[in-house]
């Protein structure tokens, strides 16, 4: 009985504490941005004027219980670089936000118009003056069918899971500088460091393709020397082909 009275009043407590909380005024708003690596494509002013909607509606000093917080994170959502967005309230009367940025994976050459960079998840964002990421470069031969994502056709989910499979690896992410699409959809990867062009073919088959080049970097090349080749054809199936 004893512990049932002791609930009860606890639970009007914890009631009575949220009710006074939710109607003090917003203190601060404290800004977490995810860091990528070093990559900072948002700051916190940017955060916080877009949860203040350019300035014509302020956060700081309202009743927290007046505010409508998924709405403040479909705000800061709108920056093409702000992945995900969460936002509460601390007992403080603060505004924590916690933003998770996109991490680009890779940056379209556009020779017609602006760059774009690609995410993880395949979503084309623009090119922003804050910061500028170390990716490969994306030189295509063919017009882009995609409008905002490239998972918007097969084709460009296999061009993404390249790009994928190129970023999660250490090696490769340090060794392909940049992948040029031609017109028939097939790819030429041209390297950071060694100055052979890769025959890469279609984007398919990454394990055997990935494995081939590994063993013409770790085996052909130190025996054949550095600069014997020009070219090394990987498309091919069971076939190093190096000219």
């Amino acid at each position: 009985m004893f512990f049932s009275i002791a609930a009860a009043v606890m639970v009007v407590i914890i009631g009575f504490t949220g009710v006074k909380n939710s109607g003090k005024p917003v203190n601060d708003v404290l800004v977490k941005i995810q860091d990528q690596n070093g990559d900072y494509f948002t700051d916190q002013m940017e955060i916080i004027s877009l949860m203040n909607a350019g300035s014509t509606d302020y956060v700081l000093g309202q009743s927290i219980e007046h505010l409508d917080l998924k709405m403040l994170e479909q705000r800061v959502e709108s920056n093409p670089f702000v992945k995900e967005a969460q936002i509460y309230r601390d007992i403080k009367g603060n505004l924590i936000v916690k933003v998770e940025q996109a991490r680009p994976i890779a940056r379209i050459f556009n020779p017609n118009g602006p760059d774009q960079y690609i995410d993880e998840d395949g979503r084309l964002l623009p090119v922003n003056a804050k910061h500028t990421a170390r990716v490969p470069i994306i030189e295509t031969e063919r017009g882009f069918s995609w409008e905002r994502s490239l998972t918007e056709t097969d084709y460009g989910n296999d061009i993404l899971a390249l790009l994928n499979y190129i970023e999660k690896d250490k090696f490769w992410s340090a060794q392909i500088a940049q992948v040029v699409i031609e017109k028939d959809g097939q790819l030429k990867l041209l390297p950071q460091v060694t100055k052979q062009e890769i025959i890469f073919g279609m984007p398919d088959d990454l394990d055997s393709k990935f494995k081939k080049l590994m063993v013409f970097y770790k085996e052909i090349l130190p025996n054949k020397g550095w600069n014997t080749y020009e070219l090394v054809n990987v498309k091919f199936e069971n076939q190093i082909v190096c000219e």
